[in-house]
């Protein structure tokens, strides 16, 4: 769970600035065919980038450093996301993001 912000953002991000790429032309450490960045909601979008920023990555398509410092991003963007998006949605986005960094980054 402490995963789903770090990799929320990079799609988010990605989506927000009309990048089409696959994930492996955004950055090295996610796998290229790596679907599950669709499925992220685009409620928590800014939550995130602001969050993922704050924890240190400077870049928001930075899907390693993303899920590094997961746990920090979470805790900087979870009332932004639930006041944003709800608890429900905001928990699909936490498991949403938390599968992308297990599942996609290498």
């Amino acid at each position: 769970m402490a995963l789903f912000l770090t990799t929320l953002v990079l799609a988010v991000s990605a989506t927000a600035r009309g990048i089409t790429e696959a994930p492996s032309a955004i950055t090295p450490a996610a796998k290229a065919d790596c679907a599950l960045t669709n499925s992220i909601p685009g409620c928590g979008i800014g939550c995130l980038i602001s969050a993922g920023g704050a924890a240190g990555c400077s870049n928001p398509l930075d899907l390693g450093c993303q899920c590094k410092v997961a746990a920090q991003i979470r805790s900087l963007a979870s009332d932004c996301v639930t006041s944003a998006c709800g608890k429900e949605l905001g928990s699909t986005l936490q498991s949403v993001a938390g599968a992308i960094c297990t599942q996609c980054v290498l």
